[in-house]
């Protein structure tokens, strides 16, 4: 009788717990729908907000270390960068912002995911459409990164459908530096070396 009845009770219990953990994850769900309609609403409420998403093939031209060089037109010194960035615009011409991007480098390979600061200014006054970039910042090194700092500078054409969509297409030179330690045997860090990847950058993407 007394087992009848601690089972009885486990059972009622276990029901309960159910009912509180689904009600809480429904919960949490609603709130992060929340949160998400608000962010979109509020991002496609302010004019002077827009996001960048692109794709950026590199080109490598030249790459050099303190002890060997390596040439782009002997070696595929190729390379691809993924980038989202927020932009605020101060008016028409200049906008400025921080972005975070996932880039490969081949032949050597490398990983790298730089923070940056963006800037880009439209010089035409009456012709918005093509504008000066420049993007400045620092990889951050981790297991499968290496650090470095990154500098883009660059001219770009943006073909605006609306407010809140347009194509980019962006042309420039981009810097690489890409900094790794070497080590005895992994025991020890004997030095820490930098290379520097110089290449030629294409970009397409999209600004929201």
């Amino acid at each position: 009788m007394i087992f009848l009845f601690f089972n009885l009770n486990i059972y009622y219990l276990s029901g309960y717990f159910s009912k509180f953990v689904l009600y809480k994850e429904m919960k949490k769900w609603h709130f992060i729908f929340i949160f998400i309609f608000s962010m979109l609403t509020f991002a496609n409420a302010q004019d002077k907000i827009h996001i960048h998403l692109d794709y950026n093939h590199l080109f490598g031209v030249y790459e050099k270390s303190d002890f060997w060089s390596i040439n782009g037109t002997e070696y595929s010194l190729s390379g691809f960068d993924l980038s989202l960035t927020g932009m605020y615009s101060f008016n028409k011409r200049l906008s400025a912002g921080l972005g975070v991007s996932a880039e490969k480098l081949y032949n050597p390979s490398y990983t790298i995911f730089p923070v940056y600061a963006m800037v880009t200014y439209a010089p035409l006054k009456n012709y918005l459409n093509p504008y000066i970039y420049t993007k400045v910042g620092y990889g951050i090194g981790t297991k499968i990164s290496n650090p470095g700092l990154i500098l883009s500078p660059g001219i770009g054409y943006m073909l605006k459908f609306r407010d809140h969509f347009a194509l980019n297409f962006n042309l420039g030179y981009h810097l690489t530096q890409i900094k790794y330690d070497i080590t005895y045997e992994d025991l020890f860090v004997l030095a820490t070396q930098s290379n520097y990847r110089h290449s030629i950058i294409l970009s397409l993407g999209l600004i929201f």
